[in-house]
């Protein structure tokens, strides 16, 4: 048994061999990741009646994990949990209901405080080795392609726009899929694809990374889960929480990422991205693209 795993270490492992597991199995893995607090402090018993499942099941599929059990199960669990709450403001709530107490206990109010609780829930999710990796990969890729489907096109719309401007080579792949897919079929292993993703997923996007991830791109995927259909097949995955309060997903957490990702970048590189950035938007401004000379757009 490996009982040097970390927390990250079995989140990996499910996403990676998601697949592979059983439809039982599949119902454990999307409880830890959904709901970790309950999983943390349940008893065996406690969780497979909650999943309608025997407990026996639960303690095979930890010893399927390379675990010592259900306990060595709960400890992994426990530990994400902890870490996530030491990033939390026992405040927030306070804070967020004091900030909205204007509107009235408004649909107004009730949306925003919604946006900022799945926007803290996003950022305790997160940790800096990933989104390292993801700006390692924006800096260094020979190109970069940005893609999503039906809302989640506008998020990528907005990054590409807003990366191209301080890196060359950036490109948004249209929303008509027969277009991006001859797009796609350029790619090679010095390139990185950018992809954002949330239910009810649309299919061109995961037939993309697919055949991204076939021709050896590297693929940064933000979605809301790890074992989401993309998040399973892709190199790196930063998780934003999505659920809407009413009709539509909230895509307030994933433009705050994109936007922690265009900062990271310029941070990276800050004497090209700022002189790109300044002979892009001299060009623009020659061009009488704004309004107010010196825009931003």
């Amino acid at each position: 048994m490996n009982t040097n795993q970390t927390s990250a270490d079995v989140i990996e492992q499910l996403r990676k061999r998601y697949d592979e597991l059983t439809d039982s199995q599949k119902r454990i893995a999307e409880a830890i990741v959904e709901d970790p607090d309950f999983v943390a402090f349940a008893t065996v018993d406690q969780f497979g009646s909650k999943l309608g499942l025997n407990p026996s099941t639960i303690v095979r599929f930890a010893y399927r994990l390379g675990l010592d059990g259900y306990n060595d199960l709960q400890d992994r669990v426990r530990e994400r949990v902890r870490a996530q709450l030491s990033k939390r403001d026992t405040t927030d709530v306070e804070g967020t209901q004091a900030l909205t107490a204007h509107l009235g206990g408004t649909v107004f109010a009730k949306s925003f405080e919604h946006d900022l609780d799945i926007l803290r829930r996003t950022i305790s999710r997160l940790n800096t080795d990933e989104l390292t990796r993801a700006v390692d990969a924006l800096v260094r890729a020979r190109r970069v392609f940005l893609a999503g489907g039906f809302s989640s096109y506008g998020i990528a719309h907005y990054m590409s726009l807003a990366l191209s401007r301080i890196r060359g080579d950036t490109f948004l792949l249209g929303p008509s899929e027969a277009d991006a897919a001859a797009v796609v079929l350029q790619l090679i292993g010095e390139d990185v694809l950018v992809v954002f993703t949330f239910p009810p997923y649309a299919s061109s996007t995961l037939r993309i990374v697919r055949q991204a991830k076939s021709q050896g791109a590297t693929v940064v995927a933000i979605t809301d889960s790890p074992i989401s259909p993309v998040g399973q097949l892709v190199n790196i995955v930063l998780p934003a929480f999505s659920s809407g309060m009413s009709t539509q997903n909230s895509h307030v957490p994933a433009l705050a990422l994109a936007n922690a990702l265009l900062n990271a970048v310029v941070a990276a590189t800050p004497a090209t991205a700022l002189e790109r950035y300044r002979r892009v938007m001299q060009l623009m401004n020659e061009g009488d693209a704004f309004v107010l000379k010196g825009g931003e757009g």
